[in-house]
Parts: C-alpha cells; structure tokens; sequence
C-alpha cells in the first residue's frame, strides 16, 4: 500500500499527516531493533514491540497521549497503513509493555540511537548556539493555538487567544529556520503546495 499527497479540498481522513510520521519511521531501524529485544514477561507477544511503539508514536502525533486513545484507531485501516504496522495494540497491551519497558537501557538506547541516525540520514540542520566556551542545541517548546470555534469535537475549551480549540505543544531543535508555510518537511517530503488531502492506493 503506497499513499500519494496531493492539495485537496475535499477531507478525506483527519490524520492525513501520519503518512508522513510513517514515511519517517521507514528511514529507521527502530521497529527492527525493538522486535529482537525480549521482556521475560511477553517472549513472544501478540503485539511486536515495533508495532506497539510505533502505534504509540503515531498516537502521540496526533496529540494523544492517553493510553486509553489507541482503542479509538484499533480498527481504523489507514492508521495502521500510515505508521507501518499490521497490528494497533490495545489500551491495556500498550500500557503493560510500555510499563515492562520503562527504565530499560536497550530500549532507551535504541530510542536515541535511532533517532540521531534518522535525523543525519536526513540531513536535518541542527543549527548550534554558542554559550561562553560552550556549543549547545537549542530546544524550543510552546503551546500554538488552534482555532476549533464551532465544533463539538472532545476537548475543545476556551484558549487564551479567545476562541475555542486545542492548545498542542510544539518543539523545535535548533536555532529556528524561517520557512514557506507551504513547504513540507525536507528531505522527507520535498514538496510544495501539499496540505490538506491524502488518498491512499492500494496496490
């Protein structure tokens, strides 16, 4: 199954730009690498650990971050295409493994590990700050605002921009890159023009 992302009118799916985050995710060994890891307790689970953190990671881009959320994409055909997995696990499966992984040194250096050589794989400039006789990277977060004002969707509360919506937290390493709003991600999707529509082909 291969995704073309195309500009569209026309809304075809509300998380169209998971099949970026899968895109992304198929530049690492991350699942791999996480799949010939064993926890005692789940030898030989149902679930991967690939499929599990993967499904995790494209939870979280989407701004969740309650196990409990999964279950609402267990079924759904395109989360699965988008982030690479033939399994989504369920909310206690998630939590239970997670919780078996959590403070592991070979999962958290995989983690790091994998994501450092995705980032030089894609040549993402991190530009540096210099600090007295210090070279730093610089990590900035803030909350952005989006407008929700007439929906009924869960969790849309007043902001402090005064209009109803979500506030999600955004990140951004490096000195900060002034770029067209237009323009997707580089080198991962070279493109300009793409931003609302996501068809999926099956092939």
């Amino acid at each position: 199954m291969r995704f073309i992302i195309e500009e569209s009118d026309e809304i075809l799916t509300t998380h169209a730009g998971l099949a970026a985050v899968g895109h992304l995710l198929e530049k690492s060994r991350l699942r791999n690498r996480l799949n010939t890891t064993h926890l005692e307790e789940r030898p030989e689970p149902q679930v991967t650990n690939g499929d599990l953190v993967a499904s995790y990671i494209g939870l979280l881009c989407l701004g969740k971050n309650d196990f409990d959320h999964i279950e609402a994409y267990r079924e759904d055909i395109f989360f699965r295409a988008a982030v690479g997995v033939r399994a989504v696990p369920s909310s206690p499966t998630l939590r239970q493994r997670l919780d078996l992984a959590a403070g592991r040194a070979d999962w958290e250096s995989i983690l790091r590990e994998e994501s450092a050589q995705m980032l030089a794989a894609l040549e993402v400039p991190l530009t540096p700050v210099t600090a007295g006789d210090r070279t730093l990277i610089p990590l900035d977060i803030d909350v952005s605002p989006w407008d929700n004002s007439g929906t009924k969707k869960e969790g849309v509360t007043r902001t402090y921009h005064g209009f109803d919506g979500y506030t999600p937290i955004f990140a951004f390493l490096g000195v900060k890159e002034p770029r067209p709003g237009k323009r997707i991600y580089r080198n991962a999707f070279e493109s300009e023009g793409c931003n609302s529509g996501a068809r999926m082909v099956v092939e």
